[in-house]
């Protein structure tokens, strides 16, 4: 014991402590068995990754050292026209990349190299060889200089066969698809164009904007790396093209359409032209412009509207806006009073309700006293005692009011509804409007009485085409569309889009009255200009003195002229309804714009295979059946006697 003591003593004399007390050394052994246990862990995880995916890992580390990547772009969906016609595609283009360090670098081996390089690309691309060779030399440590954008497989392949005569190397070319319009202006309003995002295309009007989804892919992406053996090697991930689209429109219709409303605005200097012309049985849209037209390739292009020096004066904001105004789609942006085209709908809730019939007479002494208002008929000295049918084809205010006034605020508030007034159609195409209409609480009797003849409330096109439809096939309206199906690059079906029954306006004996109604327009009334020799013509003319935009108020000596019409009256094939906004020579010659539906539809009729069956009507008259001609239809046998067709339940 004392030599222990002494012995501690001597350590503390020297300035020592004790190497470590007992609880010390226990609390260290604890700490080195853990740190073993824990080294041995991730020993063992080494082992056994390395075992499991040690190459994997390795080819991930070298192609850190050695890796390339390139994005494969895919092939955004083609737009045809209902016959195939492709209206809008995307080819594929070329961007050429010199890299101007190793043009340099490989100078010492060949000294020419930049020379014939840079003639090449002035020979095949363009420019000046000179200013190309120096700007290389200049630009020592340069790899990626974009030269030219979006050239054409024809110029790269004229290169790529000097390059291999004179080994030019050093220039490259990335590939891209460019959206491509083969025919410039026509259709614009309804394909749209689309535009490069941060994630694929763009687009936000048109069909191109309606189905931007399907017609976008997915890129693919080629891979690049150093294996484990130094071996390169490539990875392909194949890109996903996007869908093709089929639309309604037939291409050879759209261009009657354009060709006559550029003729029409040329003739009488309107304001505005539009048209647009449908299937009756199916919703389909064959057609739909305005004189407003655009170049989908250069769709930024402001030169047809204002001049050089007006496009330079204008503000950001102001080009905006004038862009805007010109890619609107009026046949469904824009709303207007339908005037006394809205006259069959007033008359068809009537007859549907059964507050009229065939044999009803009224009065019209030109005016009527209503609300406190005294509100006139466009003949102001009156049409007399006057039928139905009469009052349609004569344009008769007075009647519509006094029709009007029987259907009371309340069922014509729901008629409107019914027949699509203020609600829209459901196209599938971007920014329609609703239109304004009066809730049956809010319709007083002076409103009720201007509402029946087409003003105090507005539509657009659409509208009145889809709701007119539905009055003369039978009562069945269709969500109109622009387009039919939508499948894949080759052909198979990946959606379709059939006509879809929306509901039952009317009955079809309504139905046929109506057209009854609509024929005698164009046989005794006001729309006996639209008459075209064989074809059995029916429609309803329309003339609305233009509304302030703030709406308060009229705009005075400016109206919209209107006509909406159905060929073969009896069994109609086709709607065609046009527009014309205040001619310069005369804002109310309704004549103008009949005369323009006439120049589109002398077109379309023969190309559609339309039947000429006025004969047969005039048969049907004199044989006493002209309302089976329009509730059944009648044929021509090979004997020359009619045959009344079995009406389809």
């Amino acid at each position: 014991m004392d030599n222990k003591r002494n012995n501690n003593r001597r350590v503390r004399r020297r300035g020592l402590k004790p190497m470590f007390r007992k609880r010390e050394r226990s609390t260290l052994s604890i700490l080195m068995l853990v740190c073993t246990c824990v080294l041995i862990f991730l020993f063992g995880r080494v082992i056994y990754l390395n075992v499991t995916k040690g190459e994997e890992y390795a080819v991930n580390v070298l192609a850190q050292q050695g890796q390339t990547e390139e994005d494969i772009p895919y092939k955004r969906g083609d737009i045809l026209d209902r016959n195939g016609n492709v209206l809008a595609t995307s080819i594929m283009v070329y961007d050429v990349i010199i890299d101007c360090k190793i043009l340099n670098e490989e100078m010492a081996d060949d000294a020419e190299l930049i020379n014939n390089a840079s003639m090449a690309i002035a020979k095949c691309f363009g420019g000046d060889a000179d200013k190309i060779k120096r700007k290389i030399e200049k630009n020592k440590t340069k790899s990626y200089w974009v030269y030219k954008k979006n050239v054409t497989y024809d110029h790269v392949r004229a290169f790529n066969d000097i390059k291999k005569e004179k080994g030019i190397d050093g220039v490259w070319f990335e590939t891209k698809y460019k959206r491509k319009y083969p025919y410039n202006k026509l259709a614009c309003k309804v394909l749209g164009f689309s535009y490069k995002t941060l994630d694929g295309d763009g687009a936000d009007i048109g069909i191109e904007g309606s189905y931007n989804d399907y017609l976008n892919g997915v890129n693919g992406r080629k891979y690049g790396y150093m294996d484990s053996q130094d071996i390169f090697q490539n990875v392909v991930k194949e890109p996903t093209d996007g869908n093709n689209v089929v639309s309604c429109i037939d291409m050879n219709i759209q261009r009657v359409v354009e060709k006559s409303i550029a003729k029409y605005m040329k003739k009488y200097s309107p304001k505005r032209i539009a048209c647009v012309i449908a299937d009756p049985h199916n919703g389909e849209i064959l057609a739909m412009a305005d004189d407003k037209v655009f170049d989908l390739n250069d769709p930024t292009n402001l030169d047809d509207y204002y001049s050089k020096i007006e496009q330079e004066e204008m503000t950001e904001k102001e080009q905006s806006t004038a862009l805007n105004s010109i890619w609107n789609n009026f046949c469904i942006t824009d709303s207007f009073e339908p005037g006394s085209t809205a006259k069959p709908f007033t008359v068809a809730a009537a007859f549907e309700e059964k507050l009229i019939n065939e044999n009803s007479m009224f009065f019209c002494d030109g005016v009527q006293s209503v609300g406190g208002f005294k509100i006139h008929c466009h003949d102001v000295s009156g049409h007399g005692r006057i039928n139905v049918k009469t009052a349609v084809a004569e344009s008769c205010n007075d009647t519509m009011m006094a029709i009007g006034a029987k259907i009371g605020a309340k069922k014509f508030a729901q008629y409107q509804n019914r027949f699509g007034f203020g609600t829209k159609t459901g196209i599938d195409l971007p920014n329609e409007t609703r239109g304004l209409v009066y809730e049956a609480d809010e319709i007083g009797s002076a409103t009720l009485a201007t509402n029946s003849f087409g003003q105090n409330f507005t539509v657009n096109m659409i509208q009145m085409t889809s709701g007119f439809a539905s009055l003369i096939n039978g009562g069945n309206y269709y969500e109109p569309r622009v387009v039919k199906k939508v499948t894949t690059e080759q052909g198979d079906l990946v959606k379709n889009y059939s006509r879809n029954l929306i509901k039952q306006t009317v009955t079809d004996d309504t139905s046929s009255y109506i057209k009854s109604c609509l024929r005698e327009v164009v046989l005794t009334g006001t729309g006996s200009t639209a008459a075209m020799p064989g074809y059995t013509v029916g429609g309803k003319t329309g003339t609305a003195e233009k509304v302030k935009e703030n709406g308060r108020g009229r705009i005075k000596g400016q109206y919209i002229l209107s006509f909406i019409g159905c060929v073969p009256c009896e069994n109609p094939q086709v709607i065609c309804y046009t527009i014309m906004d205040s001619p310069k020579e005369n804002t109310q010659a309704t004549a103008f714009n009949t005369e323009l539906w006439r120049d589109i539809m002398g077109q379309v009729l023969p190309y559609m295979g339309i039947e000429k069956t006025e004969k047969i009507e005039k048969k049907a008259k004199k044989k006493k059946l002209i309302k089976e001609f329009y509730e059944n239809g009648i044929i021509e046998g090979d004997d020359g006697k009619l045959i009344v067709k079995k009406k389809k339940r």
